[in-house]
């Protein structure tokens, strides 16, 4: 008998205990169980319960698709047609929503949403979110100039180089050149005095020395150089042989006037030079460039620009790279060609690598050879912002005149006016896909020719480069992994931008920062949460092995006296036991808005608990 009590007491026992562990979830669910009767008290009751809860829904569903079919007759329908007792496949049109409302299993339902769980965002996650967009709307807010990059060269390590010339006779339009597209500009020229150094343009010089062109760049982020010239065999001669005071002068003038406005450097600008002074010339460039790097430290650049045309290697850029940063590659003025003045286009580019006619190709495959293709980033190609104007004759074809024209003047004065018959009789605007140039060709009838076939007007033709052959050409400078490009010159597009725009689409990209610290914010809360699933299905595993070892452990009097006699042991299941609760409550959304009934089951839980076991323990006192 006193066995059958004490099994008795324990079963009591177990009963509590699974009575206690489950309170806190009946006290979560106290809404529902106040909603539920004792039981129905017949399938009759049932039955008739079930009957009118289904003729109260289908008149509320007949109800309701009668007014929608109401409202949509209003609108598609014409009047007197109207749809009666629509089916559930008329009212909703969605296939699957009509296939998911008529599976009635619904098995694996709440496993899809603990799917759906573990990819939702948290609150912190939803906090960096809302961090990151308001970051990214700062930065969209800016105008895509700001956030304006220059492109790498092909290998990388260092930004292309865009470089442009600023003529001191354009006054100070500098002030609105857009400096976020160049990094490099020139001020051009000291143009040297070839008998004294001294400089030929001294107003030039009084503008560099006074003025703000300097500071103006380098506030923008641009680095600020000043031309040298000398221009003319003649010039050059008288300059370079046998002159060392005016090759003195003009080494201590530069070192003046950079120190003065702390220019960045300067570019070597020389043409004509002619074999008989080649070893003079590169005497004075290693001189000029070791003062300037003696004087100035290694932070001032010496450009050097080298002609299209050099039959006879004098510009060797091989030897002369250790004196010099950066060759200019003067992309222009292909119409003077060592055998004379020729009709063809300023920067002429063949529309074939085998065309045999010399061209911006063949200038730069030259230069790259000398220097060596792995070292071809030190050169850069400059090209015209102007064109030529060439008056042939109508009959011989001979060419009388030749100038120069803005690209600004080009496009006011001819491509603009272009309908003014009275003008510019017979004008048309072309594309010259053979070297790759624009063409404006007109009949000039006032200073045409009177011959035996009667008046015989002159053809003028002008050159020029625009959007379309530029795109070409700055591709080739990019397929050729050449350091950059440069403008010959600044000032002469005013008034237009896509001459700008093609470059900058060429040459720099918009490169928007990105919020790193808010990525590994967002990686973190991730990591986060897949962890949490983890410890979720270990805890899962361990209430599982608890729980059948503790049935099991029922059945066994000394593992169930050992379990017993042990009060951490007691204190460590129930504390386990409640802690697992609360958490798969939690992510089921059991507790939602119950709180405080939750904190009471888990108090007098706890107490309740407590009272009886300190009951069973006395009562065990007395048992043998």
């Amino acid at each position: 008998m006193k066995v059958m009590h004490v099994k008795n007491l324990y079963y009591s026992l177990c009963l509590a205990i699974i009575v206690l562990l489950t309170l806190p979830l009946q006290l979560s669910a106290q809404g529902l169980i106040k909603q539920l009767g004792t039981k129905a008290t017949s399938k009759a009751t049932n039955a008739a319960s079930a009957a009118v809860s289904t003729a109260k829904g289908r008149a509320k569903i007949g109800l309701l698709s009668k007014k929608r079919a109401l409202k949509r007759s209003l609108r598609t329908r014409k009047p007197g047609e109207y749809e009666e007792n629509p089916m559930l496949e008329d009212i909703i049109e969605d296939p699957e929503v009509k296939a998911d409302l008529s599976d009635n299993s619904k098995k694996t339902r709440y496993v899809k949403l603990f799917g759906h769980w573990t990819t939702m965002p948290n609150d912190a996650e939803l906090a960096l979110r809302a961090q990151r967009e308001a970051f990214l709307d700062s930065i969209r807010s800016l105008p895509d100039d700001a956030l304006r990059v220059t492109k790498k060269i092909w290998d990388g390590s260092r930004d292309m180089i865009v470089f442009g010339w600023h003529p001191y006779w354009v006054g100070n339009l500098y002030k609105g050149y857009n400096y976020d597209l160049y990094n490099v500009v020139s001020f051009y020229s000291y143009d040297i005095n070839p008998y004294t150094g001294g400089s030929q343009n001294p107003e030039a010089t009084a503008e560099f020395l006074t003025g703000e062109f300097v500071k103006t760049a380098q506030d923008r982020g641009c680095s600020a150089l000043l031309s040298l010239t000398c221009h003319g065999e003649a010039n050059v001669g008288q300059f370079l042989n046998q002159n060392p005071v005016a090759q003195r002068t003009v080494i201590d003038s530069l070192i003046y006037l950079l120190d003065s406005v702390k220019a960045d450097g300067i570019e070597i600008n020389f043409s004509g030079v002619s074999s008989a002074v080649k070893n003079e010339f590169h005497k004075f460039v290693q001189i000029l460039s070791n003062t300037i790097l003696n004087v100035r430290g290694d932070t001032s650049f010496v450009f050097m620009s080298v002609p299209p045309y050099d039959e006879e290697n004098i510009y060797d850029i091989d030897k002369l790279s250790p004196f010099v940063d950066i060759f200019v590659v003067r992309g222009f003025d292909f119409q003077e060609t060592p055998d004379g003045l020729a009709r063809m286009p300023v920067a002429p580019y063949n529309y074939s690598a085998v065309a045999p006619d010399y061209d911006l190709r063949s200038a730069v495959e030259k230069y790259v050879a000398n220097i060596g293709p792995y070292r071809s980033d030190r050169i850069i190609l400059s090209l015209p912002n102007y064109g030529t104007r060439w008056v042939t004759d109508g009959i011989s074809d001979e060419v009388l005149d030749m100038s120069l024209m803005t690209y600004s003047d080009i496009q006011f004065d001819y491509v603009m006016q272009k309908e003014d018959e009275f003008r510019f009789p017979g004008a048309n605007v072309r594309f010259d896909s053979t070297y790759t140039s624009h063409m404006f060709t007109y009949f000039d009838y006032y200073t045409g020719i009177d011959s035996l076939l009667g008046d015989v007007p002159h053809n003028v033709t002008i050159y020029y480069d625009d959007s379309t052959s530029l795109r070409k050409k700055y591709n080739f400078i990019q397929e050729y992994r050449l350091g950059g490009v440069g403008i010959q010159s600044l000032g002469y597009d005013a008034g237009f931008t896509h001459l700008e725009d093609e470059l900058a689409n060429a040459f720099t990209v918009i490169e928007r920062p990105t919020d790193q610290k808010l990525a590994k914010l967002n990686e973190g809360t991730s990591q986060a949460r897949t962890y949490g699933i983890y410890a979720l299905s270990i805890l899962l595993y361990l209430a599982i092995f608890l729980s059948i070892g503790f049935c099991a452990a029922l059945f066994k009097r000394d593992i169930r006296q050992a379990l017993f006699d042990s009060g951490n042991f007691r204190i460590f299941y129930l504390t386990f036991l409640t802690t697992l609760i609360m958490i798969l409550g939690y992510y089921l959304g059991m507790f939602e808005e119950a709180t405080l009934p939750l904190i009471v089951g888990i108090f007098f839980g706890g107490i309740i608990s407590w009272i009886a076991w300190r009951f069973f323990a006395k009562k065990r006192v007395y048992t043998p």
